[in-house]
This record gives structure tokens, C-alpha cells and sequence, in this order.
């Protein structure tokens, strides 16, 4: 089967996030099918961005064939943003008919985080006589708007809600991250009869190409000091819930150390906030690749994932860090109160649904008050769960056997007119 994956931001081990897009392809690929990542050539979100200078190039990243798209560098959440969704989107409708011509998919994937990605994939599912399937990440317009204050008539926001629609209603199969999205698409009036969740996974890899010595180095000086390892990895966000962990630590316990590890726009706030309040038990440490980061987690006694009480996190989150916390071995302390917990059903934290950071505190001395073969064995039992239920080969074929058509049916939704008007210039994802 030839496989078109559409995500503006996927990325691989070695560029950066997104991984899963990745992941899926290869796993694919050896599964003996034909896959192409259609994606941007710039994305904030990797670490390292390849380089091209024709409107599209196809190459071959980490053994994944990638087709690149030419579009604007921007900052993260600069203006420049959207004419960097704009041109990847407005590239991919005018070559919807020479793509499907090239690829001859079976299966056009929208996946682009944000959903106006929809709008070529159809075009090119109804030229190829492909099935559609739209892959949920976030809820949008809705997340926007809880996070970050955008007016739900906002012209952005209105035109996200509407290739929401269009998503739901057209395509063959949806899948998402989320395990309640279904919800969503009922609550706008559409059927999840088509619905499947496939959560996101991890892969075992092997030794990193190189190891992040300098931060294992700092990690390591602490440990052998005494201090008890509460270590966040991943990215920098306002909902990420990382003031309350800030915060947390104006409360511990003197041996008690927090480790940030990562990059983003939120962390340069949270170290002028821990700088005034004369916070000495924080260590700042740089983002490490894909490939390193089962060299960080198992060094720190516990982990830390958070988000903040939104009602958007009804429908469940699908954040890539806490498989890969899971599958550390080590224990978790989880704030956020979300449906569908794997810390929960892996009992293999604590969770505190209301992330208060003396809630937070709380949590951390009663890990500190167990024993070490006591807090091993919660963090073991995450990394059986994670093995079991979260490896990229079984999510990889259970999305396959989700979005096959059933014996004899035709795709009646890409098969017909695809017309749509010409996008307009403007929409775009202000995340």
C-alpha cells in the first residue's frame, strides 16, 4: 500500500520533534508498504531543520522517505507563523493532483497538529481514488481559545472550526491521541462510528549516538551529593503546568532538588521568576535529542508531567513525554487530572488532579519517604505497561486495521467532488 502522512511538523531522532509521524512510517515501511511524510522544512518544534531550496524536495531522513515543503522561518509564535502554515498548505492544493500522480497513494493522512491540512489532503485523496483519514492531536479551535484567550470569533479561530467540520464530515476514518475525542466529534453533531484511538507510543532504541555528558555530569554531581531528584523533561509551555513545580520548590525539603530539562519560550520566564525568589535548588539544563533521553530520566528519582485544570483536557491528553517517562522505570508524579491516566492504570505515580504546588510537595515526600526497591518497583511497572501497550509496531498495525476499508466498500466521501474554493490568504495556527 503507498501511505501519504501529511504533518507539517514531523520530525525524526535526530531533527527533533514530532516523532511520531516517524515512527509510524518506519514501522510501516517494514510492515512492506510505501510511505512518504509530506512536512515543512521549517518547524520550530526540531532541534535541527533540514536544509532545501527548491518550493519542494524529497529526501531520505533516517532511512524514512520525507517530500519537504519550502516555507518561512518564524520564531515560535511570531506573525510569521502563519505565513509558514500558509505557504505549506497553499504548496500542497496547487500540487494535490501532481502528488497523487507521483505517490498513487492508497491512504492520505492529515496529521498536521493543526487541521487546515485537511483541505489538500482531500484533494489529493479524491485524485488518487484514496481513502482519507484525519488524525486528531489537539482540539482545536478549543485549546486555543481556553489556553491562550483567542476569541472563539476570532478569524483564525472560525476558520479551524470549520476544517474541523470538514475533517470530520469528509473523511473515511478518524483517528486521534486523544482516547475522548469521539466526544468531541459527537458534541459537533457527527457520528463516531468511524472514531479509533491510537495513543502515542515509544521505541526502544539503541545507545545514543552521542551521550549528553555535560548534563548527565551535573545530574550525576547531585546525586552523589544526597539530594533527592525531581527531574521535568520536555518542552516549555504555560500549560505544561510548570509554574506550580516552580513553585513547589519554594516549599521543599533542603535536599530536595528540581532538574528542568528542555527548551521553549516559558523557560526564560520561569528562571527570572526562580532567580528573584532565590531558588538554589533548580538546575536549568539544555534540551537533549530523542536518542538521549533514556540517558537523563533514570538518573533522577522521580519525574514530573503536569497540566494545567483546563476543560479542553476532558477529552484526554497524548503527550509524548509521559510514554517515554514511563518507560524510564522510573516513578511519576502526574498533575492533571484527565481521563484515560496511564499513571493511573500502570500505578506507577502519584497523581494529584489538582496541581497545586503544595499538592505537588505533597507528592514529592511521600516518594522520598519510600524506599528505593519501593519506588523501583512503581517505576517498573510503568515500563511494563508501556511494553505492552505502547510500542510503535503494535500501534503501527492496530492504526492499519483501524482505517481499512471493509471488504468491498469503496470510499464514497473522497470519491466525490473534492471542489473547494481557493484558500484564502491568512488562515493559519497561532498556537
Amino acid at each position: 500500500m503507498n501511505i501519504l502522512l501529511i504533518d507539517h511538523y514531523a520530525g525524526s531522532p535526530r531533527m527533533g520533534m514530532e516523532y511520531r509521524p516517524y515512527y509510524l512510517a518506519r514501522e510501516w515501511g517494514k510492515l512492506g508498504h510505501n510511505v512518504t511524510i509530506v512536512a515543512a522544512d521549517y518547524s520550530h518544534l526540531r532541534q535541527k531543520n533540514p536544509t532545501i531550496s527548491e518550493p519542494t524536495c524529497e529526501k531520505v531522513i533516517e532511512q524514512v522517505r520525507y517530500l519537504l515543503v519550502k516555507t518561512p522561518v518564524y520564531e515560535e509564535n511570531d506573525h510569521h507563523r502563519y505565513r509558514n502554515v500558509y505557504r505549506f498548505v497553499e504548496t500542497l492544493w496547487r500540487s494535490a493532483d501532481e502528488l497523487a500522480k507521483r505517490y498513487q497513494p492508497d491512504l492520505v493522512i492529515a496529521s498536521s497538529t493543526y487541521p487546515l491540512d485537511i483541505y489538500p489532503a482531500r484533494r489529493i485523496a479524491v485524485a488518487a481514488h484514496a481513502r482519507l483519514v484525519y488524525e486528531v492531536h489537539d482540539i482545536h479551535p478549543d485549546s486555543y481559545i481556553e489556553i491562550y484567550g483567542y476569541s472563539p470569533r476570532h478569524p483564525v479561530m472560525l476558520a479551524l472550526r470549520h476544517a474541523v467540520k470538514y475533517a470530520y464530515r469528509h473523511a473515511d476514518h478518524v483517528i486521534s491521541i486523544l482516547p475522548r475525542a469521539d466526544l468531541h466529534m459527537k458534541e459537533l453533531g457527527f457520528s463516531a462510528d468511524h472514531y479509533t484511538y491510537i495513543p502515542n507510543g515509544i521505541e526502544p532504541e539503541d545507545a545514543p549516538h552521542k551521550q549528553p555528558q555535560r548534563q548527565i555530569d551535573l545530574i550525576t554531581r547531585y546525586h552523589d551529593k544526597g539530594y533527592f531528584l525531581v527531574l521535568y523533561l520536555g518542552g516549555f509551555a504555560p500549560a505544561n503546568a510548570l509554574d506550580e513545580l516552580v513553585e513547589s520548590a519554594r516549599q521543599a525539603d533542603r535536599d530536595v532538588m528540581y532538574l528542568f530539562v528542555g527548551s521553549g519560550l516559558h523557560k526564560a520566564p520561569l528562571k527570572r521568576y526562580a532567580k528573584q525568589h532565590n531558588l538554589c535548588n533548580i538546575l536549568w539544563l539544555d534540551a537533549v535529542d530523542k536518542d538521549q533521553v533514556q540517558s537523563i530520566l533514570p538518573l533522577a528519582d522521580c519525574l514530573y508531567i503536569g497540566a494545567l485544570p483546563l476543560e479542553v483536557y476532558r477529552y484526554g491528553v497524548g503527550m509524548n513525554k509521559l510514554y517515554d517517562y514511563m518507560y524510564s522505570g522510573r516513578p511519576i508524579i502526574c498533575a492533571m487530572n484527565v481521563p484515560h491516566n496511564p499513571v493511573e492504570s500502570a500505578r506507577c505515580g502519584i497523581v494529584t488532579p489538582d496541581n497545586a504546588p503544595e499538592e505537588i510537595t505533597a507528592a514529592i515526600g511521600k516518594l522520598k519517604a519510600m524506599s528505593p526497591a519501593e519506588r523501583d518497583a512503581m517505576g517498573a511497572r510503568g515500563r511494563a505497561y508501556v511494553l505492552e501497550h505502547h510500542l510503535y509496531g503494535v500501534l503501527a498495525q492496530r492504526f492499519l486495521d483501524a482505517v481499512a476499508p471493509p471488504a468491498g466498500e469503496t470510499s464514497e466521501k473522497t470519491g466525490s467532488d473534492a471542489t473547494e474554493p481557493e484558500i484564502q490568504k491568512g488562515p493559519g495556527t497561532p498556537e
